[in-house]
């Protein structure tokens, strides 16, 4: 239950975040986009690292559900492949000339290949999840119903971007960066605080919680391993490389990001144990917030809680600001052309979180929402983003649409069905066209 001092602690932590988006002069569409393009390294890793991590409630149902497994799904993979976009993709993805991964499809394939890789790409960059996220935690909080929080969580969320876009993003994250961690160590001490040290809950916990990969089996493991292929694709991931003030930022960005992603990982998996150790009882999907509830004392709930908003706020804005990005440049460029271009991007902004909002009521599962919209995009968008990049791009003339819509619908199927691992259906189908796309263009280079 809040007590008075914990919603002081609330109320501050969002004053803080507000008073950090103000700073800044208002500039042109390329500030509200891209921040100037002048993102420092500190600016670059405290925005990309609160930005990724929305999924904080999931985390912890994961973790409570599969106990280490957590490092192999939602860890590990994700290291490598950010790394593996440091190394690849970060120079080539800031030299180029196109702003959003959908710009890149169109200067690589053509018109038709930057609408659908528009419309792909709004289904992974959808807020909707980060919106269910906020709306348990508001409904939580308020003691409203959920589609209340999911409204009341959403406004408070793009109100401060609302206006000047990704600067304000930037200069918020900042302040969410630090409350990301500050709550998450507080709950963390105050579990050893209460239960003793990691080598005593260690030995406290079941047996199914610290086998690998444990209940969700090595097939499960490789699904989610496929999953975090969309890295790749994650237009927070593009934004913000483009945004940076030149490569090297962007490289040594991401690097620190990953040291910076793996000392939070560790603290949510502390967490996340001693709540199983400890608290077998609690439910996976309320598992942070019962167990915080439970042990923490007032402030420090409240600092908890503060945590929890900061790290879903960052999340849902910043996918809601890459989807009117899309959407406006991409997808329906000429809708509402007689405007002026940021009222453009503002009005895309509200109706992007308006559709996520209404997903987010009807698809009332945090890790679901994940796992099929990623399934779908990985599957369409992976092989021609990294394709359009090198000299090879030319396979693909005249097979893009084919390329992008056939994978997707044989993901979407596979989910219907439920024959097979989606992801590993989509992106079979990717290969094999990709593979007759590679043959064709051979047989026309030797007629």
């Amino acid at each position: 239950m809040l007590t008075l001092p914990d919603l002081a602690v609330i109320i501050g932590s969002l004053i803080a975040v507000f008073v950090a988006a103000r700073k800044g002069a208002h500039g042109g569409v390329s500030d509200y986009l891209l921040a100037g393009r002048k993102l420092t390294t500190p600016f670059f890793v405290a925005s990309l690292v609160a930005t990724w991590y929305g999924a904080v409630l999931a985390s912890g149902e994961f973790i409570v559900r599969y106990g280490m497994g957590f490092i192999l799904c939602f860890g590990l993979p994700y290291y490598v492949i950010a790394i593996a976009y440091a190394a690849a993709l970060s120079k080539r993805v800031h030299t180029s000339a196109a702003l959003t991964i959908p710009e890149q499809f169109g200067i690589a394939y053509g018109r038709h290949g930057r609408t659908c890789a528009s419309i792909m790409l709004l289904v992974i960059s959808t807020p909707a999840s980060y919106q269910l996220m906020i709306g348990l935690l508001v409904s939580q909080i308020l003691g409203v119903s959920t589609l209340w929080g999911i409204a009341l969580g959403t406004l408070v969320s793009i109100a401060y971007i609302l206006d000047k876009g990704l600067r304000s993003d930037v200069y918020a994250n900042v302040v969410q960066f630090v409350l990301m961690y500050a709550g998450m160590i507080v709950l963390v001490a105050s579990a050893m605080w209460h239960y003793g040290n990691p080598i005593q809950m260690w030995q406290a916990l079941p047996e199914q919680a610290i086998a690998m990969p444990g209940a969700i089996g090595w097939t499960g493991v490789i699904g989610w391993m496929f999953i975090a292929l969309q890295t790749f694709i994650d237009p927070n991931f593009y934004v913000r490389t483009v945004a940076a003030s030149d490569e090297r930022t962007a490289r040594r960005g991401l690097a620190l990001s990953v040291a910076f992603w793996m000392g939070f990982d560790s603290l949510q998996l502390l967490a996340g144990l001693y709540i199983v150790a400890y608290a077998p009882n609690i439910q996976p999907t309320e598992s942070y917030l019962a167990f915080a509830s439970a042990i923490l004392p007032p402030v420090s709930y409240g600092l908890f809680i503060a945590s929890l908003l900061a790290a879903v706020m960052s999340t849902l804005d910043g996918y809601a600001l890459s989807s009117a990005m899309m959407l406006v440049r991409d997808t329906i460029p000429s809708l509402g052309s007689k405007y002026h271009e940021l009222h453009r991007y503002r009005a895309a902004l509200l109706a992007v979180v308006l559709i996520g909002g209404c997903i987010g009521y009807v698809v009332p599962s945090i890790i679901d929402i994940i796992f099929y919209s990623g399934s779908i995009a990985v599957s369409a968008l992976l092989i021609p983003l990294i394709v359009s990049f090198t000299r090879h791009s030319t396979i693909l003339n005249g097979m893009i649409v084919p390329q992008l819509i056939a994978p997707a619908a044989a993901a979407i199927v596979s989910l219907a069905t439920q024959h097979g691992e989606p992801i590993f259906v989509g992106l079979t189908t990717s290969f094999l066209i990709f593979g007759i796309s590679l043959i064709r263009a051979r047989y026309a280079t030797t007629r």
